[in-house]
């Protein structure tokens, strides 16, 4: 068992060390706010687009279409990427461009050297673009009218799954939220007002991906999916405390004071150290009471998306449980490859350096 485990991790970080020496523009474990800038996200696009419409038919460009998610999830997102390898090849597909698709967005708001103005245009270009989607019939017949390869990818995945327009028309709605960022009162508020548009919709997005176990409903794949999305989020608040504290963002809700009943937010916004570390601790404790009612729901999945689920929900509550543990303010939590292959299925290790070698 050890061998194997060290023999994965071997295989594993010799293979990111060689693609990040190859490719030393691109960090393949998200310890930056940039991975790629707009000049590099726009050249890729113009790539991705050039071979979707060397495709003859719908199905080279939809394939085409689930390598350009696949690379954007790699790049992007080492544990989320581990975690997919353990779905059906289709359903791995459908995941890979759906995490193109919120990526983006996520990085014109985060990231790009755009003023405020220029950043929300360009959210409202790409959700005129998602409305367009819906005269096209296909994935390269959207590319070759002016639908981004992303947008059209997700539209199709969308159709095929039944994930209503409405759920995609939220996130958007959030990602423009961030452009200006606003405190929110309560909990209650930040998942409403915030969380549902960033995290809720896209567990939605995944839940009529993976679908229900026989007996099952989707009702109930939703509200796990919820609880779940919910949980990711906050642990990625409570990571990213130091950095959003820079972009002049606070989730910790305003009612949330310390001991001694001073405003937390406050002491983030002014990015005060003792602030920064309460408001990553509350943060991190109340995605914990997420993540145990995730549990509850996750036998309503088909078997086979149960398994990705699974190590999603262990992984990330791993995450959350060394954030908690933490005693930096200025750290960046991650799990070391020893530590995400000690929370994955052992039976299943198999699949990580196969995908990891060998898909592109």
């Amino acid at each position: 068992m050890i061998r194997i485990k060290q023999l994965t991790q071997a295989v594993i970080e010799t293979h990111l060390d060689a693609e990040n020496a190859a490719q030393p523009g691109i960090i393949h474990s998200v310890q930056s706010d940039q991975v790629w800038n707009r000049e590099r996200w726009d050249r890729l696009h113009a790539s991705i687009k050039k071979k979707v419409l060397r495709q003859t038919g719908e199905s080279g460009a939809r394939s085409a279409s689930a390598r350009w998610g696949r690379k954007v999830l790699r790049s992007y997102s080492s544990s989320f990427y581990a975690v997919t390898r353990f779905l059906p090849a289709a359903k791995r597909a459908d995941v890979e461009i759906v995490y193109a698709a919120v990526r983006y967005p996520d990085e014109v708001v985060d990231t790009f050297d755009l003023t405020p103005e220029l950043k929300s245009a360009a959210i409202e270009d790409w959700h005129d673009h998602f409305e367009d989607s819906a005269s096209f019939t296909g994935i390269r017949e959207m590319v070759e009218n002016g639908i981004p390869v992303t947008v059209a990818g997700f539209r199709d995945v969308a159709r095929r799954n039944g994930i209503p327009d409405r759920y995609y028309a939220a996130f958007l709605r959030s990602m423009r939220r961030d452009i200006s960022p606003r405190p929110y009162a309560t909990w209650r508020d930040l998942i409403e007002n915030y969380i549902y548009g960033s995290a809720s919709v896209v567990g939605y997005f995944l839940a009529h991906i993976y679908k229900p176990a026989s007996g099952a409903t989707m009702v109930q794949c939703l509200e796990s999916a919820r609880a779940l999305a919910i949980a990711l989020q906050l642990t990625n608040f409570a990571r990213d405390v130091l950095d959003d504290s820079a972009r002049g963002r606070s989730y910790l809700p305003l009612d949330q004071v310390d001991v001694d009943g001073k405003r937390v937010s406050d002491g983030v916004l002014a990015g005060d150290p003792a602030s920064i570390e309460e408001a990553k601790l509350q943060l991190a404790e109340f995605a914990a009471s997420w993540y145990e009612k995730a549990e509850l729901g996750i036998q309503a999945f088909h078997p086979d998306s149960r398994i990705a689920i699974e190590a999603c929900h262990r992984l990330y509550s791993r995450l959350n449980s060394k954030i908690l543990s933490s005693e930096s303010f200025t750290e960046r939590c991650s799990l070391s490859v020893f530590e995400k292959l000690s929370v994955l299925p052992v039976s299943r290790y198999w699949r990580l350096p196969v995908a990891i070698l060998f898909e592109r």
